[in-house]
Formats: C-alpha cells, structure tokens, sequence
C-alpha cells in the first residue's frame, strides 16, 4: 500500500511548489492521518517545511482529547512543529448559523492565524472524493449557485489579502481508498462517532440520502454529480473572470447591459472586497435596484450606482431620512431608522410567550424585506379582513393626518406584498397560523 501514499505523494507534488512551507490541517481521522503520513513521506524530496493544525472543537468530551494527543503524538515521532487551539463556542454565531457552520468558521480562522503564524502560504486539507457529493447535495439544497454547485477545487484561494491558498490532494481518492491505505501502512487514527450522528444534515446526507439515491435511483450518482460539477464550474469561472475584468474596464458595456449571471459576478466580487459575505438576496436587491440602500447592519449599508459600483454607507454618511431601505432580519436582535422611525427586528425558531411587540410568520415574508413610505396605489390587508382594501382608504378610516400618512413605514414582503403598516393592525397576510415554523419579532417606536 505504500504504492497508494506515493500516489498521494505524486498528487501533492502537482498542487503544492518545491521548499513550499505547508500547514497540514490535521483532525486525526482516517483521512488526515492518511494525508498527514504521504505529505510526510514526500517532504524530503521536494524540500517542503510542514506543519501540522488542529482545531479541538471540543464536542465530544474526552473522545475530542483523545484526537488531539494522536495528532500531537504523531508529530513528536515525526519532529514536526504542532498547533493547536480549543473551540470557545460563541453562542450568538451558532444560533445564526448552526452548529456546523460555526464550527468549520472557527476552524478555518484558526487554520488562517496559524499559516501566518508559521509564514504558511499553503493549507493542505483531506476532502476526498466522497466529499464532493455530500457537497454538491449539502449546497444544492441550501440554493448555492455556480461557483458552490461546482464543487471542491484541488487549488483554491482562501485569503486575497494573506495571499493564502488552500490545496486538496486527495479529492481522486475515495473513503474506501484511505482507509485501505491506513490498515495496510499501519497508520494509527481516530474514529469520530459524531459522523453518524443524524441531527448533523452532512451526516444525513452521507448516511441517508446517497444510498437512498444509489440503491433506487442511479448506482453510480457520484459520477453524475462529478460531471455535472465539471460543466457547472466552467460555467462559473468564465462568467467570474468576465465580471473580474468588467471591472477592471467598465468603459465598454454598461451594468444594466451585461448579462444577469454576469451582473451577479459584479456585485458578488464587490461585496467580497468591502468584507461582506455575499447573500443570494443581497446581490439580487443591490442588482435589481439601483441607489437603493441594503443594511447589511445598524452601522453598515451598501448601495449600488447606475454604473455598478457598490458604496458602503457607514453611520457617518448614511441617511435616516432615506425613502426605501432593504434590511435582511437574523437571530440577533437589529435595528433600522427610517424617517422618525425606529424598528427591532430578528428571527426567532419558537415564540416567545411573553414578547411587548408584534410577531410574524418568517418564511412567508421572505428572507429580505423592504421599508418605505406609503405610495398611492398601495394596498393591505388587516388581519381578520377578507380582502385588501387601499391604504388610503385605511388610513382615512382610522384617521390618520396626511402627514402621518406619508410618514408612516410600511414593512413588504420578498415578494412585494405589504404586510404591515405602523400604526394599523398587523396584516393577514403573515399573521402567526398553527403550522408556523420560524417566527419575525417585530418592534417600533417614535425617535
């Protein structure tokens, strides 16, 4: 089996550059063990420094303790340098993103201090083959676009600014393949019991919906998905690097020209550059509407110009008298000013049983939602009414001066639906019904 590290070995050699220094990230399973010993194996002749990371995320008690002492142990027998670090949990990140989300970004920021730490241009990490369509299915059904449907690249850039890579050498290499290899080599790892736990989607996804697809649908689904992430990536990287140099040089088409997949690339790399995470909503507001503000927090919005250039509006340059603004509600509680206007806004998974504000059905409403004044034209319906009646006439009814007509925030719908009014009862369109799931919590107040 020897023949299968040097194959390893041999891949590496492709991806990673002579006297490169490499930092090894290193959990202690059978994947990084495997790696760990090839790369190893191959430093001498190709002259690379190593070192080995590993991120104690501290989940599984004393079993976690266990995978960091084999890791330290193999690098003493080895005499390679070793980091690591232990997970301090930041509850609001976990409520925001899940367990697992938090849990690889606290990995991978570990993994970034450490490589410029030790002078490391290079992260090496142990996605293999079987990972690819736990990834392709993990992301499909989060709504990922070309660039996350494409799958795991074998080299891929991780930080522009600390000029830092990430390399991949065991992506034709398969589960079965590795643990083969560790058995016949005598390569110590750790079983992490963890990865059967089915309250983990990747884990349902491996255990669960693969072998449901294999065995009733298509043996070899892996194939499949490999290939459609070939045609997928090409996609993606031409319309990428078209967006790339549209920026460079912006003379020659206008924004609103460009083709819709090439309009996305724009805005995803600006939003990138300005240190955001692009969102699917985010990039669809700021490309569907030009000038108009999307608060990314109470501090920070950006706005797109007609040519296609994003602005990010801080607290010393924004507007509160601004007419439209895009907000995007999270776990945490945010808060955004329009006009004399001041709403607090968050998701919530249960309703609270004592909460002094108003509550909404979350998914009906959408993942954005757009605060502006009244326009003539605009409709609503209360709840308990059987239909829509203009606001106008609303408004009219309960009396309401036309200055505090025109005043008044009105919170829309993803879709364009009113389904709130200040100083009007809640709508019926996103009222709270038995079968809801996630909950808005909505609060207001005069400034």
């Amino acid at each position: 089996m020897a023949d299968w590290l040097e194959q390893i070995g041999a891949e590496a050699v492709k991806l990673i550059p002579p006297r490169s220094p490499i930092l090894i990230a290193v959990s202690g399973g059978v994947d990084s063990m495997v790696l760990a010993t090839a790369l190893q194996q191959a430093a001498k002749a190709n002259r690379w420094r190593l070192v080995v990371g590993h991120f104690n995320h501290r989940l599984r008690g004393r079993s976690s303790t266990a995978d960091e002492q084999l890791v330290e142990r193999f690098c003493q027998t080895h005499q390679l340098p070793f980091h690591t670090a232990k997970w301090k949990q930041d509850s609001a990140a976990i409520k925001e993103h899940g367990l697992e989300m938090a849990a690889r970004e606290a990995r991978y920021d570990f993994l970034k201090s450490t490589a410029r730490k030790t002078r490391c241009r290079l992260i090496v990490t142990a996605h293999h083959a079987d990972d690819q369509a736990e990834t392709f299915l993990w992301r499909l059904m989060r709504g990922a676009g070309g660039k996350g449907l494409g799958g795991t690249q074998a080299l891929s850039t991780i930080s522009r600014k600390l000029k830092l890579q990430l390399a991949r050498p065991l992506l034709h290499f398969t589960k079965t393949d590795l643990i083969s290899t560790a058995k016949l080599a005598s390569i110590r790892f750790r079983k992490d019991a963890s990865n059967n736990d089915p309250k983990y989607l990747r884990n349902k996804i491996r255990t669960q919906l693969v072998p449901y697809l294999k065995r009733y649908f298509h043996p070899e689904i892996e194939h499949s998905i490999h290939q459609s992430q070939t045609l997928v990536a090409a996609d993606a990287d031409f319309a990428a690097q078209y967006a790339q140099a549209w920026l460079q040089d912006s003379s020659s088409v206008p924004f609103n020209e460009l083709h819709i997949a090439i309009q996305r690339w724009v805005l995803w790399h600006q939003i990138i550059d300005l240190g955001f995470t692009p969102q699917f909503f985010m990039v669809e507001e700021l490309r569907a509407h030009a000038d108009r503000p999307f608060s990314i927090n109470p501090q920070q919005q950006l706005q797109r110009d007609t040519q296609g250039k994003l602005h990010c509006l801080t607290t010393a340059n924004l507007s509160h008298s601004l007419n439209e603004v895009v907000i995007a509600p999270k776990v945490s509680w945010s808060q955004q000013t329009l006009g004399s206007t001041r709403l607090e806004y968050r998701f919530a998974r249960k309703r609270p049983k004592t909460f002094n504000g108003e509550v909404f059905d979350a998914d009906i409403i959408g993942s954005s939602i757009t605060l502006r004044h009244w326009q003539e034209g605009d409709r609503f319906q209360p709840i308990g009414r059987t239909n829509a009646s203009k606001l106008k006439t609303l408004f009219i009814n309960a009396k309401i001066p036309n200055t505090d007509k025109r005043a008044a925030v009105l919170g829309v719908t993803i879709g364009g639906h009113v389904f709130w009014v200040e100083g009007l009862r809640i709508g019926e369109l996103a009222k709270v019904r038995r079968n809801t799931k996630r909950f808005l919590l909505w609060k207001w107040s005069k400034i």
